[in-house]
């Protein structure tokens, strides 16, 4: 009977005292001592408990006193915070440093300069004991600091949900930073070191393209920086050659070889994905910061990839203009589809799909050719 009570006494403590976390959020540090601080309380104020969550701290060779600030804090909490100083190698390799000294059961990356609110763990908590095994949970973004409201997608969050993405493929997911993703689901997926930019994107799809469920929380809210200085390496993303060439072979073709690869076609997520970055492109002035020869390549690749997407998936785009969209189609078709345009009840069609309703608009004129 005494070793019996022996026994599970030692139990009870060894399941008290595990360093098991149910989250670990894993934070790449670069020069950021202005915002560090801000980052790191909004985790200790979880309303669901500190003793839940584990940080680990990499700092990707700052210069400045963030290292200090660091130490400061895994002195302070040296249970649940770990510190890794790294040489300069960027936030890919920071991340995955991080993914090797985790110990929680959903991970997050958290951007250095950006904060969670208090109660964002708390409603993650809710939906991991409802549903076992989510690869993916997705909050909504907040900007603060120079710009407000949500992200542009956050359509998506019109309730907590589950999303299959087979069906509701426009519901795309580009961040960790506001991410929840599962460490058994990551396995051999790391962060791809050649890329500066959509390294996120990339990451998320190569976990997500196995089921392609995403489960939103509503309720959840990350907030975004947008800095006053625009020193972030996506607000300057434009100014670096890489991101019209690399970047593309690199994300986005890689995305496309791998649907293929796994399900011989291009997956409808993937498709929405492409079409919805590269109508970002097509709105940014690249010939500011390319010369002839580069922009004429550009050109070309921006044309060779709209060829792999579907009409619909450029048409059901909702973020841009009818304009931008016959823009593009355009481009991939090598002529001006407008004189392809047909009216009928009201609608302007071009093929299948419908450009747009003349009801819904004030003040157009429509000319006909006469056919005599």
């Amino acid at each position: 009977m005494r070793i019996y009570c022996f026994i599970h006494i030692l139990c009870l403590y060894l399941i008290n005292s595990s360093n098991n976390f149910l989250f670990s959020v894993i934070i790449s540090i670069y020069n950021t001592e202005k915002y560090l601080e801000d980052s790191i309380n909004s985790i200790l104020k979880q309303t669901i408990g500190f003793n839940k969550i584990q940080i680990i701290l990499i700092d990707d060779g700052s210069t400045d006193n963030s290292g200090k600030i660091c130490q400061g804090y895994q002195n302070k909490y040296p249970d649940n915070i770990k510190y890794i100083r790294i040489n300069h190698l960027g936030v890919s390799i920071a991340r995955n440093t991080g993914l090797k000294y985790a110990k929680g059961e959903y991970i997050n990356f958290l951007d250095s300069d950006d904060k969670w609110d208090k109660n964002a763990f708390k409603y993650v908590y809710i939906l991991i004991k409802l549903y076992k095994k989510l690869d993916i949970i997705s909050c909504r973004i907040k900007y603060f600091e120079t710009s407000f409201g949500f992200h542009l997608l956050d359509y998506k969050f019109k309730k907590s949900r589950i999303i299959n993405l087979d069906k509701e493929y426009d519901c795309i997911q580009l961040h960790v930073s506001s991410s929840f993703i599962r460490y058994s689901s990551i396995k051999q997926t790391v962060f791809d070191k050649n890329l500066f930019y959509g390294e996120d994107a990339k990451f998320i799809a190569n976990i997500i393209i196995k089921k392609r469920m995403l489960y939103v929380v509503r309720e959840s809210i990350y907030y975004y920086r947008k800095r006053i200085d625009s020193s972030s390496a996506m607000q300057n993303s434009g100014e670096n050659i890489k991101f019209y060439f690399d970047i593309i072979e690199n994300l986005h073709i890689s995305l496309i070889n791998k649907s293929i690869e796994l399900f011989n076609k291009i997956l409808p997520f993937i498709q929405f994905y492409i079409a919805y970055e590269f109508l970002f492109r097509l709105e940014s002035p690249a010939f500011k910061f390319l010369n002839i020869t580069n922009y004429k390549k550009y050109c070309l690749i921006i044309q060779n990839i709209l060829k792999k997407i579907e009409d619909k998936y450029i048409f059901e785009q909702r973020l841009f203009s009818n304009q931008l969209k016959i823009f593009a189609l355009s481009i991939k078709y090598s002529r001006d589809i407008r004189d392809e345009f047909i009216l009928k009840n009201s609608s302007i069609f071009y093929s299948k799909e419908i450009i747009f309703n003349i009801n819904k608009y004030r003040n157009i004129i429509i000319l006909k050719k006469n056919q005599s």
